[in-house]
């Protein structure tokens, strides 16, 4: 592997861009760029306490089913130690691992958390925040495969909910590995096919949920890096968590008040905000007959789907089943940070915004944010891919931001056959000009004519641009093999108008280059500032 670095502008988020950048923006309490922060962050932490022994219990608990390797014991050691610290960061619990850069948010948490251990000479735990919690089935239930030019969308289809919690969706473990098994047929059989597909049986024994086949499948990515692993939805979980959801609720007023103010500030300096939440949100769910409801103030009330409650009844709950209640977008970040000892999160762009609209809340509560660093951006380029480029003379780091279908077009525009083209304008106009002394005379005869005469000329003309386009495509088709090249750079590099690391899934690759695929990118020297890094395979 060979690694080149370049940077490569987040769209129209200029918020994220101006972040990256290092400018100084009054949303966040640490700047990740400044190694003194980090060392800032430690000694804020020294004064807080966390719940490190029952947090180890919970995830030797968890972890222990998947195999607790002797990397995992001392992730766990360090946690109950009262010096350590976390670098943490989470993503949904998509099919097959989900899109790449779910698993370059892992990498990032690993390379960060090694880095920050040696400078700071303080324990520093890895750890993965599964969203088991997450509800939109519709966002993690398929994968994108080869088809002919392009990609095709599998979706794994599967009788539940709308708003059943990733971790409580049930899945046929026979009809799962047949979609996944198809997954794999669709990226071609390898000398590694056989290794992928007996990894998948291996994750698929003993898994009913979504959350439970993401974590063995993870797990066996991850086990010999020390990569510790929590699922937000588990019942142990919110056992701990029972008195800061009473917290929450308490303080939900305050917390919209807070969120409100925070997107005006950020709006006044010109930077958009996502989080979109109702300014009657209480920022909780409240899980009811299997679907997980958001709390609302209501008419002097608190309701869930038309059921109302009052503040001690909630409270109650909250004692009596913390696992009924589960966060959104804004408690979400409290809740980790009450959790857990956490010097640094790692972010994908959108939670970069989303957690500059949260600077207030944690002030409410008395917290600061830690460092928000930036995950680790990939593009992986095969040699195909490779050869492609330099064939048709474009810019690698262009391709990858925009796509190449401009250059397609123009190339289509040079490889037409413009005398044809020219014929039949030609054909076109005569027949424009036959037609109106034509129409005149039909219309001499009958002036009931007109209609039909209209018609039947279009008909003509139609017929006409049918037989030109299919000309056309008869000499395209010789320079299929050309025109192949683009489509192919396009679906590789900036597949469905987005980057590869949206779209891709890593089995392709691990049925391509091999399970130590993971592993190999783990040992390449990445810096999280922001950059792009272009990976030759």
């Amino acid at each position: 592997m060979e690694m080149e670095q370049c940077f490569m502008p987040f769209g129209s988020n200029r918020l994220v861009h101006d972040y990256i950048e290092g400018k100084p923006l009054p949303f966040f309490h640490y700047s990740y760029h400044n190694r003194a922060d980090y060392v800032e962050r430690l000694r804020e932490l020294e004064h807080q306490s966390f719940p490190r022994k029952e947090l180890e219990n919970h995830i030797r608990t968890f972890m222990e089913p998947y195999g607790l390797t002797e990397e995992i014991e001392r992730s766990l050691e360090k946690l109950r130690q009262e010096n350590s610290v976390v670098v943490i960061g989470g993503q949904q619990v998509g099919l097959l691992t989900g899109p790449l850069y779910s698993i370059y948010k892992m990498i990032s948490i690993l390379c960060l958390s090694r880095q920050l251990e040696d400078e700071l000479h303080v324990p520093v735990v890895p750890v993965f925040w599964m969203a088991g919690e997450d509800h939109d089935i519709y966002e993690v239930n398929h994968v994108f495969v080869p088809r002919k030019r392009g990609l095709e969308k599998r979706i794994f289809r599967s009788a539940t909910s709308d708003k059943k919690m990733m971790s409580k969706v049930e899945f046929d473990a026979e009809f799962l590995r047949d979609f996944c098994f198809s997954c794999m047929a669709a990226f071609g059989e390898t000398s590694f096919t056989g290794d992928c597909l007996k990894l998948i049986d291996e994750a698929l024994k003993n898994t009913h949920t979504y959350t439970e086949f993401f974590t063995a499948l993870v797990h066996s990515f991850f086990k010999q890096s020390g990569l510790l692993l929590v699922d937000s939805a588990h019942p142990g979980l919110r056992k701990m968590e029972a008195s800061y959801f009473k917290l929450q609720l308490q303080r939900a007023q305050d917390i919209s008040e807070k969120l409100r103010i925070q997107q005006e500030e950020m709006l006044t300096r010109g930077y958009k905000t996502l989080i979109d939440s109702p300014s009657n949100s209480l920022h909780l769910f409240l899980e009811r007959n299997g679907e997980r409801i958001l709390l609302q103030h209501h008419n002097g009330k608190i309701e869930a789907k038309g059921q109302g409650f009052t503040l001690p009844e909630l409270l109650e709950i909250a004692d009596r089943n913390p696992e009924s209640f589960s966060n959104n977008v804004v408690t979400r970040p409290l809740m980790q940070e009450f959790l857990f000892p956490t010097i640094a999160f790692i972010a994908g762009p959108g939670e970069i915004n989303y957690w500059a609209e949260l600077k207030q809340v944690f002030e409410l509560f008395g917290k600061k944010m830690p460092p928000i660093v930036p995950r680790i951006n990939i593009t992986l380029l095969e040699r195909a891919v490779e050869r492609d480029l330099k064939e048709l003379d474009i810019k690698i780091e262009k391709a990858i931001q925009f796509g190449v279908q401009k250059e397609r077009e123009e190339r289509i525009r040079t490889l037409k056959d413009h005398d044809l083209e020219a014929h039949f304008q030609e054909a076109v106009q005569r027949i424009e000009a036959e037609y109106e002394d034509l129409a005149k005379r039909a219309l001499m005869i009958d002036q009931g004519l007109s209609e039909i005469t209209k018609k039947n000329r279009e008909l003509v003309k139609r017929q006409l641009v049918y037989l030109e386009k299919k000309a056309q495509q008869s000499v395209l088709r010789k320079h299929d093999e050309i025109l192949a090249k683009y489509d192919r750079i396009d679906c590789s590099l900036h597949p469905n108008g987005t980057y590869q690391e949206r779209v891709w899934n890593v089995f392709y690759f691990l049925n391509h280059y091999g399970l130590d695929f993971i592993d190999s990118l783990m040992e390449m020297s990445f810096r999280l500032d922001g950059s792009h890094y272009i990976i030759k395979l």
